[in-house]
């Protein structure tokens, strides 16, 4: 019996509940494992910081005074901190500037999914791959070939085994360039706009590190010398 009283004792700490039937006894499982953490569902989803770790400010660097000044004269954002920080802008730059790096942190440690933070997180609180690449970006005109025509001859010979898969777009113009003369390639305006509108685009786009393909096509493509 003393056996019998201490299982009884040991499972009311565990929540479990036990029924004498006959010479045995019949432990309840769904009371016992009731309580127990699911491991699966408590998990935690992925937050700005560790998705976009290549694309947040430290500390000391310079584009947190870059983009609070994109960020005083830009659109209404959506996170709370950065609401309060925009009142301020003008009239308390200092509170504001700090409300601003307040704000931009809070929303590193957000969670990703469920939030409408992107794009604040995009305009005011990320580094670019403008910003995280080194080079001179290309800035010239379609209608100049001196540029822009080195550039898509080095795209029609793009070899994706050493510098990895194009995207659509990238992929498509370079499909425009198989039928230009490989000894003397002429292209036109259309297809240095096209080009050019990529880097466009990729440049703003949030850095995803050196090795990330936006950034390697961007520094083969778009800058000046490579």
């Amino acid at each position: 019996m003393s056996a019998l009283m201490s299982l009884y004792k040991a499972l009311g700490l565990a929540g479990g509940t036990a029924t004498a039937i006959g010479g045995g006894v019949l432990i309840s499982k769904t009371s016992l494992f009731q309580n127990t953490p699911n491991h699966a569902t408590t998990k935690r989803k992925e937050t700005f910081r560790q998705k976009y770790k290549f694309a947040l400010f430290n500390e000391g660097d310079n584009l947190w005074d870059t983009r609070f000044s994109t960020f005083s004269s830009g659109k209404q954002p959506t996170h709370p901190t950065l609401v309060e920080a925009k009142s301020k802008s003008s009239a308390q730059a200092s509170d504001a500037k700090a409300l601003h790096k307040r704000g931009c942190r809070e929303i590193y440690d957000s969670e990703i999914e469920g939030v409408s933070y992107l794009e604040d997180f995009k305009a005011y609180c990320s580094k670019t791959v403008k910003d995280g690449i080194t080079g001179t970006w290309i800035d010239q005109a379609n209608t100049q070939g001196d540029k822009w025509n080195p550039k898509l001859t080095s795209l029609k010979d793009h070899d994706n085994s050493k510098n990895g898969m194009l995207d659509d777009k990238l992929l498509a113009l370079k499909n425009k360039l198989t039928t230009a003369s490989t000894s003397n390639p002429t292209w036109d305006d259309e297809k240095r706009k096209d080009l050019k509108e990529w880097c466009e685009m990729a440049k703003s786009s949030i850095f995803m590190g050196e090795e990330d393909s936006k950034s390697k096509h961007s520094k083969l493509y778009c800058t000046e010398g490579n």
